[in-house]
Protein backbone atom coordinates (compact mmCIF):
# COMPACT_ATOMS: atom_id res chain seq x y z
CA UNK A 1 0.00 0.00 0.00
CA UNK A 2 1.19 3.01 -0.80
CA UNK A 3 0.34 6.52 0.75
CA UNK A 4 0.40 9.62 -1.46
CA UNK A 5 0.28 12.52 1.08
CA UNK A 6 2.79 15.08 1.28
CA UNK A 7 4.20 14.94 4.31
CA UNK A 8 5.17 18.65 5.90
CA UNK A 9 7.70 20.14 8.77
CA UNK A 10 5.22 22.91 9.97
CA UNK A 11 6.61 25.85 11.25
CA UNK A 12 4.83 29.10 13.21
CA UNK A 13 5.78 31.85 13.05
CA UNK A 14 4.24 35.36 14.30
CA UNK A 15 2.14 35.79 10.91
CA UNK A 16 2.59 32.79 9.17
CA UNK A 17 2.32 29.27 8.91
CA UNK A 18 5.03 27.88 6.77
CA UNK A 19 4.79 23.95 5.64
CA UNK A 20 7.88 22.62 4.12
CA UNK A 21 7.79 19.02 2.10
CA UNK A 22 9.80 16.40 3.82
CA UNK A 23 8.72 13.18 2.39
CA UNK A 24 7.23 11.56 -0.70
CA UNK A 25 5.81 8.99 -1.60
CA UNK A 26 5.32 6.43 1.93
CA UNK A 27 4.43 2.89 2.10
CA UNK A 28 4.36 0.25 4.59
CA UNK A 29 6.04 -2.95 4.25
CA UNK A 30 4.57 -5.73 2.66
CA UNK A 31 5.06 -9.42 1.83
CA UNK A 32 4.98 -10.93 -1.18
CA UNK A 33 7.83 -11.39 -3.90
CA UNK A 34 11.14 -10.40 -4.01
CA UNK A 35 10.94 -6.97 -5.73
CA UNK A 36 7.34 -6.12 -3.90
CA UNK A 37 9.20 -6.18 -0.40
CA UNK A 38 12.17 -4.31 -1.80
CA UNK A 39 10.44 -1.71 -2.95
CA UNK A 40 7.91 -1.17 0.07
CA UNK A 41 10.46 -1.42 2.12
CA UNK A 42 12.52 1.04 0.78
CA UNK A 43 10.01 3.11 1.01
CA UNK A 44 8.61 2.68 4.41
CA UNK A 45 9.48 4.90 7.28
CA UNK A 46 12.54 3.60 9.16
CA UNK A 47 12.80 4.60 13.15
CA UNK A 48 11.03 5.08 15.91
CA UNK A 49 7.18 5.61 14.15
CA UNK A 50 6.31 7.43 17.24
CA UNK A 51 8.97 9.94 17.30
CA UNK A 52 7.78 12.79 14.39
CA UNK A 53 11.05 13.51 13.05
CA UNK A 54 11.07 10.24 11.87
CA UNK A 55 9.17 11.07 9.38
CA UNK A 56 11.67 13.84 7.60
CA UNK A 57 14.14 12.71 5.24
CA UNK A 58 17.51 14.69 5.17
CA UNK A 59 17.30 15.58 1.43
CA UNK A 60 14.46 17.83 1.57
CA UNK A 61 15.78 20.00 4.57
CA UNK A 62 19.12 20.32 2.49
CA UNK A 63 16.90 21.78 -0.54
CA UNK A 64 16.45 24.33 1.60
CA UNK A 65 19.35 24.81 4.49
CA UNK A 66 19.88 28.59 3.14
CA UNK A 67 16.52 29.45 2.15
CA UNK A 68 14.86 32.53 3.18
CA UNK A 69 11.50 30.75 5.14
CA UNK A 70 9.36 34.15 4.73
CA UNK A 71 10.10 35.84 1.67
CA UNK A 72 8.55 33.34 -0.76
CA UNK A 73 11.57 31.77 -1.76
CA UNK A 74 10.84 28.35 0.37
CA UNK A 75 8.32 27.88 -2.51
CA UNK A 76 10.65 28.61 -5.23
CA UNK A 77 12.77 25.79 -3.36
CA UNK A 78 10.04 23.47 -3.92
CA UNK A 79 6.31 23.98 -5.56
CA UNK A 80 4.88 21.74 -2.85
CA UNK A 81 5.93 24.41 -0.13
CA UNK A 82 3.51 26.91 0.94
CA UNK A 83 2.85 30.12 3.07
CA UNK A 84 -0.04 30.83 4.87
CA UNK A 85 -0.80 34.47 6.35
CA UNK A 86 -2.48 34.96 9.44
CA UNK A 87 -4.39 37.37 8.55
CA UNK A 88 -5.61 34.47 5.51
CA UNK A 89 -6.70 32.15 8.40
CA UNK A 90 -9.85 32.55 10.22
CA UNK A 91 -10.50 28.79 11.15
CA UNK A 92 -8.02 25.98 12.47
CA UNK A 93 -9.85 22.59 14.53
CA UNK A 94 -8.93 19.17 14.82
CA UNK A 95 -11.00 15.94 13.83
CA UNK A 96 -9.65 13.36 16.38
CA UNK A 97 -10.78 10.71 13.79
CA UNK A 98 -7.98 8.47 12.13
CA UNK A 99 -7.36 9.07 8.50
CA UNK A 100 -8.09 6.17 6.53
CA UNK A 101 -5.20 4.13 4.67
CA UNK A 102 -2.33 5.27 6.95
CA UNK A 103 -2.06 1.77 8.04
CA UNK A 104 0.17 1.00 11.03
CA UNK A 105 1.38 4.30 10.67
CA UNK A 106 0.21 5.97 14.29
CA UNK A 107 -1.77 9.71 13.92
CA UNK A 108 -3.33 11.64 16.10
CA UNK A 109 -6.29 12.50 13.62
CA UNK A 110 -5.98 15.80 11.27
CA UNK A 111 -6.06 19.11 11.79
CA UNK A 112 -7.89 21.08 9.50
CA UNK A 113 -6.94 25.03 8.40
CA UNK A 114 -9.51 27.10 6.39
CA UNK A 115 -8.67 30.28 4.76
CA UNK A 116 -10.73 33.35 4.10
CA UNK A 117 -10.23 32.56 0.20
CA UNK A 118 -12.29 29.27 0.84
CA UNK A 119 -9.32 27.25 0.73
CA UNK A 120 -8.85 24.07 3.38
CA UNK A 121 -6.10 22.48 4.69
CA UNK A 122 -6.21 18.50 6.33
CA UNK A 123 -2.78 17.79 8.02
CA UNK A 124 -2.60 14.57 9.01
CA UNK A 125 -0.54 14.32 12.86
CA UNK A 126 1.88 12.23 12.74
CA UNK A 127 3.61 9.94 15.30
CA UNK A 128 3.11 10.57 18.80
CA UNK A 129 2.01 14.08 19.14
CA UNK A 130 -1.64 15.98 19.83
CA UNK A 131 -3.33 17.22 17.51
CA UNK A 132 -5.53 19.33 20.01
CA UNK A 133 -2.36 20.57 21.33
CA UNK A 134 -1.40 21.77 17.77
CA UNK A 135 -4.83 23.70 17.17
CA UNK A 136 -4.17 25.34 21.04
CA UNK A 137 -0.40 26.40 19.74
CA UNK A 138 -1.55 27.80 16.36
CA UNK A 139 -4.74 29.72 17.34
CA UNK A 140 -2.18 30.94 20.12
CA UNK A 141 0.23 32.17 18.04
CA UNK A 142 -1.52 33.33 15.38
CA UNK A 143 -4.20 35.04 17.69
CA UNK A 144 -7.19 33.60 16.03
CA UNK A 145 -10.61 33.87 17.78
CA UNK A 146 -12.67 30.94 15.82
CA UNK A 147 -11.18 27.57 17.14
CA UNK A 148 -13.35 24.22 17.43
CA UNK A 149 -13.40 20.63 17.94
CA UNK A 150 -15.32 18.09 15.45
Amino acid sequence: MLILNRTYLILLTSDSLIGIKVNGIVSIESGGDRITRKITNSLSIQGDLSDPHSYIKAKFIQQIIDTNLTDGSIIKANKSNFIIKKESIIKVYHDEKSKRGMGYYPHDGKVYITTKEGKKREFIILGNQSGKKIVQLISKVLDLKQMAEL
